[in-house]
């Protein structure tokens, strides 16, 4: 067992400099492949190397931010800039996680828009990509059913979820959906007898309502000529609706994007996300991609902040009143019926993307290549796409030579 000597111990106590933080953060979001990676090193540096916090308490965020929704890698960071150096660390260090996937995709949804790219990117390749991250969520879903899935009440509640979210088509659904499971959990806890008693100060009581705010106004059912006016503050709601991991967005995202007054295609859709693993930063670094579609560098701007800040504001927020959370067993037995439907998110995607690709033995065998690269071979997400690519290329040029 790892003793805490007194040089370890004056460490946590020191001040973080912000702009330490800042390089530090910026620096291993850029080399993190997923909120997991990021997570990862965030702990390496700041509990093993530098031992600014212990690992108890490094637990404690990680275990936080997958109890919030939003992206976990990000909320970690902030959570750990505002244990460090208080609101202005969890400002800094927030912006250091987002900023590298944030100009990357910014770039590339530049780069789409021109004749090269959309010439490269053609429907078969597109076709072969679908495939690639249709089976690297049918892993992860895989993986976290067997973490998150456990007894009868949570595999009951999985297996609604998959069919209510298969015949739904609207944010309302998906905000009813979590309520109630979120409600079941909470009333058929085995505990009954404690009472949820947290305290909140009149600026907690400001951000919980904003938050409400955008969530309403991502359930309701407006009109489409809002659609455009009220992308952004809706986009902030169905930030609040995001667990499990940034592929369960993608159903959820393409509610808002995949409309005739956004203006994003499905293609677009499901390119972006097909390289967002190729990305650092977690999978929702597709926001960006499509803010810039619809509005230039202004909207990949507004779109990274209304997916990424009220997240932060909430894990912020819930961090201040960590203890009287986990002390409450009805409220952490309602988290686990809601982290069981949220897998349904990644099933549905799954489906939703097979669905689109045409069923002939060359996907097929793109489909067992990606689930052996990904789950015996462990390969990285870009080797997988570029040896795909790659392949691709060759059969597309075979077939013109020929």
């Amino acid at each position: 067992m790892h003793t805490i000597t007194s040089h370890e111990a004056a460490r946590r106590g020191e001040r973080e400099p912000l702009w330490t933080l800042f390089k530090v953060v910026l620096g291993l979001s850029a080399l993190s492949w997923g909120g997991l990676a990021l997570m990862a090193q965030l702990e390496n540096h700041y509990v093993e190397r530098e031992a600014r916090l212990s690992r108890v308490a490094f637990s404690d965020l990680i275990a936080l931010a997958w109890m919030v929704p939003g992206p976990v890698g990000c909320n970690v960071a902030v959570q750990l800039g505002h244990a460090l150096r208080g609101r202005a660390g969890a400002w800094v260090a927030g912006i250091a996680s987002v900023l590298p996937f944030f100009m990357l995709m910014t770039l590339f949804a530049i780069f789409y828009r021109t004749p090269l790219v959309r010439t490269f990117a053609s429907q078969t390749l597109l076709n072969h990509f679908s495939v690639v991250l249709a089976t690297l969520i049918g892993i992860t879903w895989y993986k976290q059913t067997r973490a998150l899935v456990r007894g009868k009440l949570e595999w009951t509640a999985a297996v609604v979820g998959c069919f209510a979210l298969f015949y739904a088509h609207s944010p309302a659904a998906y905000v009813l959906m979590l309520s109630a499971a979120f409600g079941a959990g909470w009333v058929v806890s085995p505990v009954r007898s404690t009472r949820f008693v947290v305290s909140f100060s009149r600026g907690d009581w400001q951000i919980l309502g904003m938050l409400c705010v955008f969530v309403l106004l991502f359930a309701l059912p407006l009109p489409h000529r809002y659609d455009l006016a009220l992308l952004w503050p809706r986009l902030a709601g169905a930030g609040m609706t995001l667990f499990g991991g940034g592929f369960s967005a993608l159903p959820v995202l393409k509610t808002l994007f995949v409309t005739p007054t956004i203006g994003v295609s499905d293609n677009d859709f499901t390119l972006a996300f097909s390289l967002s693993p190729i990305s650092p930063g977690p999978l929702l670094n597709v926001v960006p991609f499509f803010g810039y579609l619809v509005d230039g560098w202004a909207g990949a701007l507004l779109a990274t902040l209304a997916l990424f800040v009220p997240s932060g504001c909430l894990v912020v927020l819930a961090q201040r009143h960590l203890h009287q959370l986990k002390m409450n067993p009805r409220f952490e037995h309602g988290m686990r019926i809601l982290r069981a439907v949220t897998t349904a998110f990644l099933a549905v995607a799954v489906l939703r993307i097979a669905g689109h690709v045409p069923l002939q033995p060359v996907y097929l065998l793109t489909a067992v290549f990606s689930a052996m690269c990904f789950a015996k071979l462990k390969l990285p997400v870009y080797a997988v796409y570029g040896t795909v690519a790659i392949a691709c290329g060759l059969w597309l040029a075979y077939g013109a030579w020929a």
